[in-house]
């Protein structure tokens, strides 16, 4: 699912070219923060499988999901801190990088 969201930021940063470099960089920013956060969290939580470390995996999946929160906050305040971005632009980004995960059942067989 990381590949297709990535595959999909992208698409995204292409079609903010068609439109200016700010919005551009604002679509590719806003998308690659879900894409990456996405990608510590499935890092963490998928280390263990089998059903002799499920206590571990759940353990996992908690730690997983805070540290996804905390750097999804910290990435978005650095984002509209430092970086030149169109703040509703990135937010465009981010919300259809996320939408893709609600309907990653379709896109994914």
């Amino acid at each position: 699912m990381v590949l297709v969201q990535l595959a999909i930021s992208f698409i995204l940063f292409l079609i903010g070219l068609l439109i200016s470099g700010i919005i551009s960089l604002s679509l590719g920013v806003g998308s690659l923060i879900v894409v990456l956060v996405n990608f510590v969290f499935a890092t963490i939580v998928f280390r263990k499988s089998g059903a002799q470390a499920a206590l571990e995996i759940k353990r996992a999946f908690a730690i997983g999901e805070s540290v996804k929160l905390m750097l999804t906050i910290l990435l978005l305040v650095i984002a509209f801190n430092v970086l030149p971005v169109h703040a509703g632009s990135l937010l465009i980004g981010f919300i259809v990088i996320v939408l893709s995960q609600w309907f990653a059942p379709l896109i994914i067989k």
